[in-house]
């Protein structure tokens, strides 16, 4: 028996218990739904690993996942269904950081044991930077997964990220050093070097082809051991979308205004339904392809040896034989920088009078693509006139 806020957990007999020592586990955790265990699942990432899918999920179903046994904390989403997950269940705010809070993870023990239920799931990219600390004030049934994804994926996935979100106006740099590294921004390193997290940590590939089930969240649940059978459909919503080429070309070019982080956000949900231009694509270069391929594959193989992993070999054996994306350069003609222009006016009037107006009163700022003034002006002249808000009547009624 172990114990953890004055709750008995039995272990699994003839088993260790997890978090003693063992090594990490080549893909799935030892289930817990057969015996009587408190289990407390963290799902940690890594970035750009589909987390916003799952996080989803999770948020719209805590309910049905509540009669299944497993608490979700509630959490906030934005309007792009984006969110830090449980970020606050096991850390605090300092300054704008998150750092693991004792006070936090034992307020969240204490729901997770006065729920009723026997397992506890959070999810959270933020976790990954402070996994070694969250580790040691977790009890030892703490299991922790994380999802590795292809680096040079991830590289273009960060750089589309960097660019709808944080206003990135240079062209991608096919880079493993770009962006801050391609393997989950060093902190994978990190967490693998606490003996607290690999002892009871799962590595997961993250490609489609290797999944258990349909898709990620399938593959999670079958991963910690959690029966779906009451859970129903498990399909996965889309969320924070991918550009097409030509929308992430004009992003790009109007992160130079100063729009404001409202115009930002509108901005973003008209582009990710922009159909225009090639939405399976490569931003890499043939040439450079081939080279950060056989970089990546190197650094995959000196994870698994350095870390005695070898749950992600086959997506090694996949990625050196998968052939990449069709690559299109970063450059539009006037003539689809036109149309994508002509697209945001269709879906947002007032956004396209306000990015037009602001070009106006900016002349001074040099445009990837000059002739996005021309459009925006045209664009803006050609729509109806906005109609004016209701005068309200200040005389009484009769």
């Amino acid at each position: 028996m172990s114990r953890y806020g004055g709750v008995a957990l039995r272990t699994i007999p003839g088993e260790p218990v997890l978090g003693t020592g063992r090594p990490i586990a080549v893909g799935t955790l030892t289930p817990t739904r057969s015996v009587t265990v408190k289990s407390i699942v963290i799902h940690a990432g890594l970035p750009k690993t589909g987390t916003s899918a799952v996080q989803s999920f999770f948020i719209t179903h805590t309910a049905k996942l509540a009669k299944a046994g497993i608490f979700y904390p509630q959490h906030r989403v934005d309007s792009n269904g984006i969110s830090a997950g449980n970020a606050g269940s096991l850390m605090e705010r300092s300054g704008h950081l998150f750092v693991a809070s004792p006070r936090e993870v034992a307020r969240t023990l204490a729901e997770f044991e006065g729920s009723g239920c026997h397992t506890l799931l959070l999810s959270s990219e933020a976790f990954l930077p402070e996994l070694p600390g969250i580790a040691e004030l977790l009890p030892p049934q703490a299991r922790f997964v994380l999802y590795v994804r292809d680096p040079l994926a991830f590289l273009e996935s960060d750089y589309n990220q960097r660019v709808k979100r944080l206003a990135h106006v240079d062209p991608f740099e096919p880079s493993p050093d770009a962006y801050g590294g391609w393997l989950g921004h060093e902190h994978l390193y990190r967490a693998l070097g606490s003996e607290a997290v690999r002892s009871r940590l799962v590595l997961r590939p993250y490609l489609p082809e290797l999944f258990v089930g349909d898709n990620l969240l399938t593959d999670l649940f079958d991963t910690v051991g959690i029966d779906t059978t009451e859970l129903g459909d498990l399909s996965l919503a889309r969320v924070n979308l991918s550009y097409s080429l030509h929308a992430l070309e004009i992003k790009r070019a109007l992160n130079a205004l100063p729009l404001g982080p409202q115009l930002q956000e509108r901005l973003d949900i008209h582009l990710q339904s922009c159909p225009l231009g090639p939405t399976t694509y490569t931003l890499i270069p043939p040439a450079d392809h081939e080279r950060l391929r056989k970089i990546a594959d190197d650094e995959l193989h000196a994870l698994a040896l350095r870390y005695d992993i070898d749950s992600l070999e086959p997506m090694r054996e996949l990625l050196r034989e998968k052939p990449p994306k069709p690559y299109h350069p970063q450059q539009l003609t006037d003539e689809e920088v036109d149309a994508v222009v002509r697209h945001i006016a269709t879906v947002g009037k007032r956004l396209t009078r306000r990015i037009a107006q602001t070009l106006v009163e900016h002349p001074e700022i040099e445009l990837v693509y000059p002739s996005l003034r021309d459009s925006f002006a045209a664009a803006a002249a050609g729509l109806s006139e906005e109609p004016a808000p209701p005068r309200r009547r200040w005389w009484p009624r009769g």
